[in-house]
């Protein structure tokens, strides 16, 4: 060990003597790093190389899982989980940490299943461990509809994690008793009640959460004048107020309460208050701003995919569809979106070669509106037959352009290049879908007659004899 020491301090003060000297002719950069002889050091400095190294590792997994968790709690669970895999079980303590992160992310991605699995095994069912991840199971097996081992993990759970909790455990009690639909009423009715939900900050945003969740919200109205003035300064708190406020109609009073949160809920009610006015602009904003604090919001991303269309956002469209996942989402009409927003942005040949695979995603039955993405992207690419044969299908289904294509492709031979010419085809006539809806006037002809009639009528009546004596 102490040649080491020696070795790398004699290196050391190489580099610090040639640093004003000619440039090395070996690049050092490209040096690997010595390995280590064994046989000339003792067990006892073998088993410090060995532990320095496994230090080492330890602290690079505790800093991976931390910013995993970082992560996680910022909803970013694709990062999070790209920092969990990197990290090495080196121990049962980190492999024990690792599979519950992993867990959490799969469970925040809605994959329950997965998010079961991650917990099963012996090890886990050790109490110090079982009791950090019992609630985890416990809402899988809630969603899953798992109710053979529901009732077991439920009362084990509840029993080893009772002394952690502030309330009894009245969130998950109450959805429990919602799963196999128990009579429960959400306390706040009675003087009683009262006195117990207010007994702590962090019980009052419970109960306002189960009043949200039960559609409970105008009798939590009642009782929400009744809250200590220091709760209102919890933006936590303040934040479901509004949401309340929102659901029972009260937007303007919901806007007062959560003007100054930034947090994704706040952020999608701004949003959807914006909107209802048709401040589309301003409500794309805060969608976004949700979207930048939590990057799996589906009310987010549901609402923005309309705005993008509306604000013709064509890049921001294709950015934001791929961060939708939705596993009732059909990949025939996610593909169909994404092809949509290429063929705004004039990116015809992708957009074409997208429909081919659409074709026989829909085993050549296109819808009516694929049909007419075929026409318009066969027109932009010059295809004659293409647009033909799809302004044919459409305009059977009584669309007026698909007729009005249909007809243009007997006049000229390829309808797709002339729209492509930079002069006028017609500079003296003006014609859009409006003017080709409107009855057109007919006016009457003014004839200009060569020679006036009473004048021909004088000419024959000259040419005219009358013999008394002929017979007819």
């Amino acid at each position: 060990m102490k040649r080491l020491v020696n070795l790398t301090y004699s290196l050391c003060l190489l580099l610090c003597i040639s640093t004003n000297a000619k440039p090395p002719i070996i690049d050092i950069s490209k040096l690997k790093e010595l390995d280590v002889e064994w046989e000339l050091l003792s067990e006892l400095e073998i088993r410090e190389f060995n532990e320095r190294k496994n230090i080492q590792k330890r602290m690079e997994n505790l800093d991976l899982l931390v910013k995993a968790k970082q992560l996680i709690i910022a909803g970013d669970t694709e990062a999070a989980d790209f920092y969990l895999n990197k990290v090495e079980a080196t121990n049962r303590s980190i492999r024990f940490i690792k599979a519950r992160y992993k867990a959490l992310v799969a469970f925040i991605d809605e994959d329950y299943e997965k998010s079961l699995k991650l917990l099963e095994g012996v090890a886990f069912n050790e109490n110090k461990y079982y009791e950090k991840i019992c609630l985890l199971k416990v809402i899988n097996e809630l969603a899953t509809n798992n109710n053979a081992n529901l009732y077991n993990e439920f009362d084990g759970c509840l029993k080893l994690t009772f002394k952690y909790s502030m309330n009894e455990h009245y969130w998950l009690t109450t959805i429990f008793k919602l799963k196999f639909d128990r009579e429960e009423t959400l306390k706040g009715a009675t003087l009683a009640d009262s006195h117990y939900v207010l007994q702590s900050k962090e019980f009052v945003r419970i109960w306002l959460k189960s009043g949200i969740y039960l559609n409970k919200e105008y009798l939590v109205l009642k009782l929400i004048k009744s809250l200590p003035e220091s709760y209102y300064r919890s933006k936590r708190i303040r934040e479901l107020i509004g949401l309340i406020y929102f659901r029972t109609g009260n937007k303007k009073k919901a806007m007062s309460f959560i003007e100054d949160i930034e947090t994704p809920n706040s952020e999608n009610m701004k949003g959807n208050f914006h909107l209802q006015q048709k401040k589309y602009e301003l409500a794309f904003g805060h969608y976004q701003l949700a979207l930048k604090r939590k990057k799996n919001s589906i009310n987010a991303l549901e609402r923005s995919l309309p705005l993008v269309w509306i604000l013709k956002q064509w890049d921001q469209g294709l950015k934001l569809l791929e961060r939708l996942i939705k596993k009732d989402l059909p990949e025939r009409k996610k593909l169909t979106l994404n092809t949509l927003f290429k063929m705004r942005q004039d990116r015809y040949k992708e957009t074409q070669r997208q429909l081919n695979v659409l074709d026989i995603m829909f085993k050549e039955q296109l819808p009516f509106e694929l049909d007419q993405m075929m026409t318009y992207v066969g027109l932009r690419n010059h295809d004659t037959f293409q647009y033909v044969k799809y302004a044919n299908k459409i305009c059977k289904a009584m669309d007026g352009i698909g007729c009005w294509i249909l007809m243009q492709s007997i006049t000229w031979e390829n309808i797709g290049q002339t729209i492509e010419r930079d002069e006028e085809v017609h500079s003296a006539i003006s014609e859009s879908i409006e003017d080709m809806k409107k009855t057109p006037v007919i006016n009457s002809i003014d004839e200009l007659p060569t020679i006036d009639q009473r004048d021909i009528e004088e000419l024959d009546s000259e040419l005219i004899k009358i013999d008394p004596t002929e017979t007819l």
